[in-house]
């Protein structure tokens, strides 16, 4: 199945949520009034009571309670919350997925947006909550994948799976494209920002593009970073196989990675969210 037959069924794609489409439209014009954002998220009680979950967890270490959206707007900003809205909305729109534990795939999806919005923060180059937002969606791709070719990704999972290193680069060799160019489609339907799309096709290798995209070298470290927690590899041994063109890119150093939190650790406040 080629990329463009995978999207060829608009009926079987999922939507992204009203409520997110209306937010991002909304949190386009850099002016909206705070009150009209907040409005617009209390208007869906879950996806409020969800954001100010996530805000007031220990992951953004706040000193007092936050009890209202307009109060999380003008404590994080309009930025970070786009990034929760999105993060919400995303693990709301697939209910089941044929061969996926969606628990365990939203965890790691977690990991990465959480190793990604650390990375961005140790850089001038890129926004740390657009890196969240990007971790959060890089594999969202995979579900589309195995929605639509459930038996293929199934026995791709038995020799390799998902969340190990080199799975996106054996996709390629399979299908001629990987789960970040499905995720880069998707959010180009979904009509997200170009540089978001842009990162998420080009996050996987992102030396090939010069410059290297900023936002796309801190995301191919994340994924790199949380592969190896998941392979249980001793970051002293990762010298030999250090994604050094990535790091330069965005002024990564090998001492910046060790001196971070594991990615469990990071992400540990928003994945019992979702447990």
């Amino acid at each position: 199945m080629t990329l463009d037959q995978l999207f060829a069924d608009d009926e079987s794609l999922p939507t992204v949520p009203k409520v997110v489409a209306d937010l991002i439209d909304m949190l386009h014009d850099d002016n909206v009034p705070f009150a009209v954002v907040a409005h617009r998220i209390e208007l869906d009680q879950v996806l409020a009571a969800r954001v100010l979950q996530m805000v007031n967890s220990p992951f953004f270490g706040l000193r007092r309670k936050i009890s209202s959206i307009q109060g999380a707007i003008l404590m994080l900003g309009l930025s970070a919350i786009r990034s929760f809205v999105v993060s919400s909305g995303l693990s709301a729109t697939f209910r089941k997925v044929e061969g996926v534990n969606l628990p365990g795939f939203w965890a790691h999806s977690l990991r990465v947006a959480s190793v990604s919005r650390y990375l961005a923060s140790k850089t001038r180059s890129v926004d740390p909550n657009l890196a969240f937002t990007a971790g959060s969606m890089h594999a969202i791709g995979h579900l589309i994948m195995a929605q639509a070719m459930p038996e293929r990704i199934a026995a791709l999972n038995a020799i390799h799976p998902f969340e190990a290193l080199g799975r996106a680069q054996l996709e390629l060799a399979e299908f001629g494209y990987h789960y970040g160019d499905v995720s880069a489609s998707l959010a180009r339907r979904w009509d997200f920002a170009s540089d978001l799309v842009g990162a998420l096709s080009s996050f996987v290798t992102p030396a090939k593009s010069q410059p290297v995209d900023p936002l796309a070298g801190v995301l191919h470290l994340a994924v790199w970073r949380v592969a190896l927690e998941r392979q249980g590899v001793d970051l002293s041994h990762v010298s030999g196989f250090w994604p050094s063109q990535s790091a330069l890119a965005v002024g990564i150093t090998e001492d910046m990675v060790h001196e971070m939190p594991a990615p469990r650790v990071l992400a540990a406040d928003l994945e019992s969210m979702i447990a």
